[in-house]
């Protein structure tokens, strides 16, 4: 399931899983693998939002959000 999650984007959801996870494998080295490289991911997703300080920034980001996928 964390890997549903983690190719879905949901990496919050898929670092609770394998968390509790580890708690049952504390030597699993995959799982701490997994867990770290999850966080990383997260820390660049917030690098990303908390660059933004600019208006311009903004409005270039809101445009990609209203930005038509077909």
């Amino acid at each position: 399931m964390a890997r549903i999650y983690e190719r879905q984007g949901h990496t919050a959801d898929a670092i609770a899983i394998y968390s509790k996870l580890l708690k049952n494998e504390p030597d699993n080295f995959g799982l701490k693998k997994a867990i770290q490289r999850l966080r990383g991911k997260n820390m660049q997703k917030v690098a990303f939002f908390t660059a933004m300080y600019k208006k311009e920034q903004f409005q270039v980001f809101e445009k990609w959000l209203v930005k038509p996928w077909s």
